[in-house]
């Protein structure tokens, strides 16, 4: 599974994070990764978290064709 950074908001404008990692929830680079973002929180700079991607042959419904 694609594991990817949503980023950070840093006083309301987001700001990317190139983040990507291959491999299952609670693996050692998602943890320490995280706790990076943690510490640098504070009332300007809010992590988004984590997202995954959809595998690839997934309909997704966004293709644009009508049936």
């Amino acid at each position: 599974m694609i594991i990817t950074c949503k980023g950070t908001k840093v006083n309301g404008t987001l700001k990317e994070c190139p983040f990507l990692h291959d491999g299952i929830w609670g693996d050692v680079k998602l943890v320490q990764h995280q706790l990076y973002h943690e510490s640098q929180k504070n009332k300007e700079i809010f992590w988004l978290g984590f997202d995954t991607s959809l595998s690839f042959g997934k309909f997704s419904g966004r293709d644009g064709k009508q049936s």
